[in-house]
């Protein structure tokens, strides 16, 4: 009877899973665990969503006849000396993608080595290969466009069932002690998640399901804040209760206009993933190093405003409070409310960056730190610096008669439609809101071409 040790991360399915299918065909019998490495750490809206997410996981393995042990510590101990205890002669795992991942990985695969314990790794969360995917030079593409277009023809989807039952090893009594539980947050600040979420891989499954008829409005609906034109599978996929390949393996197979679109969606994922592999540094400094001299500005009371939802202008403070309330913020709007942020405000990037990774229940490194670096004007294939999103005009343009708005800022129902975008251009006091934004556009958006212009000096 062979043993083997599965180590669930952020691959939390059963179905369409290349590291599970493996183990479960090399192995008579596995150990499934999941280790939490960030017990103490801040609990974050993502960590929410990990809660509930890996409750289901254990009920779809339970209901296979087996059990997904949760623990805590830190992996680079825990893992070889549950292999050992196991008697397991493989530990298998899905990629995570990212360099400190990549790292520990190795250090633990080195470990596992030297205890005669293979470690055998599957991917698990892209499509693409970042190695094999590269311009006729042999670099990685720098450019969204080219990129896509190299990689779309080696994407495959390989569908794997989910295991019908699984046969599982109890945890060593010598790891008794690493048990753990998450709980949930104290207070309950989470609770406004669960009105609009269903972690888990049958909810990933329903909202994929949920996109198809109306994929073919998906082009336009995509950029309207109030309606339901995005597909909201982020966290699921973040979390990898689907696998990308089935999203788009179903997508492709219904085609059209909307299909080619989310198709794009789905390569920028893999492209921020692209870009992580090539360049890991740009998760912290600026891909442009131009930008490193950008003299950002140190406004804590501006940064709170921000984050709270009180700058005085409605669409940025809708997108902030749906971010606070839901974990989650439109797509549209977390481009507006990103630029205002880095561009009317002058504040650094990365600020921004770390409290997306705070409040997001979809809180991806690469695509977070792809999407900031883009508006920011920072980044590989980056929006030029010099495009600044006017909130006004995306306000009226996108939510023209205020819905959205209304839906998030309570204290602006009462307002007209066209007033409710820019209450101080009428001269309107609102009880409860800022009088004026506390940047003016014009002022805030002439400071920021200065500071482009004297990048160039």
């Amino acid at each position: 009877m062979t043993q083997g040790l599965f180590w669930f991360r952020r691959d939390l399915r059963l179905a369409d899973h290349p590291a599970l299918a493996r183990a479960c065909q090399s192995h008579d019998r596995l150990l499934l665990v999941y280790v939490d490495d960030d017990a103490d750490g801040p609990f974050d809206a993502s960590r929410a969503w990990l809660r509930l997410s890996l409750g289901k996981l254990g009920d779809d393995i339970r209901a296979r006849g087996g059990e997904l042990h949760l623990l805590a510590g830190d992996p680079e101990i825990l893992i070889p000396a549950l292999a050992v205890a196991a008697g397991a002669t493989e530990v298998h795992i899905s990629a995570l993608h990212e360099p400190k991942a990549a790292a520990r990985d190795a250090r633990i695969a080195a470990t596992l080595a030297g205890r005669a314990i293979a470690m055998r790794r599957a991917g698990g969360r892209l499509l693409t290969d970042a190695e094999s995917v590269l311009t006729q030079s042999a670099t990685p593409f720098r450019v969204f466009t080219p990129f896509h277009k190299a990689a779309r023809p080696t994407w495959r989807h390989r569908p794997r069932e989910a295991p019908t039952a699984l046969a599982c090893s109890p945890l060593p009594s010598s790891l008794e002690g690493a048990r753990t539980t998450l709980d949930a947050p104290r207070p309950r600040w989470d609770k406004g998640f669960w009105a609009t979420w269903t972690p888990g891989e049958a909810a990933a499954h329903a909202r994929l399901d949920d996109l198809l008829p109306r994929l073919h409005a998906y082009p336009d609906a995509r950029d309207v804040p109030s309606v339901e034109g995005t597909s909201r599978l982020s966290p699921h996929l973040h979390f990898g209760e689907i696998h990308p390949s089935r999203i788009f393996d179903v997508v492709q197979r219904q085609g059209g206009i909307g299909a080619d679109k989310y198709i794009a969606e789905l390569g920028w994922r893999e492209f921020a993933y692209y870009v992580l592999h090539h360049w890991p540094a740009s998760l912290h400094d600026n891909f442009n190093p131009k930008f490193d001299a950008m003299p950002w500005r140190d406004d804590p009371a501006g940064l709170e405003a921000w984050q709270r939802g009180l700058t005085g202008v409605p669409l940025v403070d809708a997108g902030m409070r749906q971010l606070w309330h839901e974990g989650w913020m439109h797509n549209r709007v977390r481009m507006v409310v990103a630029s205002w942020l880095t561009k009317h405000m002058g504040i650094d990037w990365r600020q921004g960056a770390a409290w997306f990774m705070h409040t997001l229940v979809d809180a991806d490194l690469a695509s977070n730190t792809l999407g900031w670096q883009w508006v920011a004007g920072t980044g590989v294939d980056a929006a030029p610096y010099f495009r600044i999103f006017n909130p006004v005009t995306q306000s009226r343009r996108f939510d023209p008669q205020g819905a959205y708005l209304r839906r998030w800022l309570p204290e602006l129902r009462g307002l007209g439609d066209d007033a409710i975008h820019a209450p101080w251009e009428r001269g309107l006091r609102v009880p409860g809101y800022p009088v004026k934004p506390i940047v003016d556009l014009g002022a805030g958006r002439d400071a920021a071409l200065a500071r482009l212009a004297a990048l160039a000096k």
